[in-house]
């Protein structure tokens, strides 16, 4: 497929006249109070060993108000796992620079890791010390604007302007300990910013890539005091790229398990049944690694738990498979 005809018109997708996010304008920074570009993704080196990762630059406006990071700069954060070894790395970088704001595209480096992009085509390149990732990105779908405008109520947290690059086409190169490996892969791109207070509320988030071609992202957020449900929300985008919007109520999801962290003592769901009854979706989500949690930051967000799935179920009644990411935010030791 053409890269010009698989990317296409970013509002003929949606055909949303109410949109509040202009493409390819809003893919640069904005003078927001924070605002992050997330990345995930599932790569296969060439002796079919697989790995996943997540790499996500937080930007801090000056008037943030939240955690030490409230003069301002950049956050990188990355974690790394090899699934055939059972390993997972995290890391982290801190700038107090803040480029200037591009319109159309964005282009960051804190001490080596480094993203970029347009919208179309992303880079990225990272290392933990032991492995060493450079990888090109392509978008393979028109964007995908949540809650159907691109805004989204966080409840108390305020709102975010958010959507989402539902399948990248990876390629690159892994280095291990100084020799080259070529890897390939699918990824995943999202991007939010606005003046909310991201610590007012939690969230059980997934970002889905099932194999007959469409992706879901599913969201539960709820008061991180008292563990009550704010609001669920998700987006459901076809093989043609076109989009349904869900609503409250239509993401239902159910842990099947749990895992205590030996590091922090956090209790973690772990595993879950998720039901879209709207698109007779039923998914068994099932963790590569239970140990994927994320260290506390003084920099930034909290702890949290950050890993690949592998995807299991039905759509419309026939078999489905896929893979995809789990983030949960706010869980706490008793």
């Amino acid at each position: 497929m053409a890269l010009a005809a698989a990317c296409g018109n970013e509002t003929e997708a949606q055909a949303n006249t109410d949109l509040l996010i202009n493409l390819p304008a809003d893919e640069g920074a904005h003078a927001s109070g924070i605002e992050w570009w997330y990345f995930n993704g599932h790569l296969t080196d060439d002796a079919a060993r697989d790995y996943s990762f997540h790499f996500v630059t937080f930007q801090i406006g000056s008037n943030y108000s939240e955690g030490d990071a409230s003069q301002g700069g950049q956050l990188a954060q990355l974690s790394w796992a090899d699934h055939a070894n059972q390993v997972y790395l995290t890391g982290e970088k801190v700038s107090l620079r803040t480029p200037d704001p591009v319109p159309g595209s964005f282009e960051f480096d804190l001490g080596g890791w480094q993203m970029a992009g347009d919208g179309t085509e992303y880079a990225l390149a990272f290392d933990t010390g032991t492995y060493s990732v450079s990888i090109s990105a392509l978008s393979m779908k028109p964007a995908a604007f949540h809650q159907k405008t691109g805004l989204v109520n966080l409840g108390p947290a305020g709102d975010t302007f958010y959507y989402t690059r539902p399948r990248l086409e990876l390629v690159g190169t892994l280095n291990i300990n100084g020799i080259d490996r070529p890897v390939t892969g699918t990824g995943w791109m999202d991007h939010q910013w606005g003046d909310f207070v991201s610590r007012q509320v939690s969230w059980d988030w997934m970002s889905l890539q099932l194999d007959d071609g469409s992706e879901l992202m599913a969201v539960l957020v709820w008061n991180p005091e008292r563990r009550q449900p704010f609001t669920s929300y998700g987006t459901f985008i076809a093989n043609d790229g076109t989009v349904r919007n869900l609503v409250d109520g239509d993401v239902n999801l159910t842990p099947t398990g749990a895992w205590t962290s030996p590091s922090t003592g956090v209790v973690y769901p772990m595993g879950w049944e998720l039901n879209v009854e709207p698109l007779s979706l039923e998914l068994t989500l099932s963790p590569l690694q239970r140990y994927a949690e994320f260290p506390s930051s003084r920099y930034g967000p909290p702890g949290y738990w950050e890993g690949a799935v592998a995807i299991s179920g039905s759509a419309d009644g026939s078999p489905v498979t896929g893979k995809g990411f789990v983030e949960l935010v706010g869980y706490r030791s008793e």
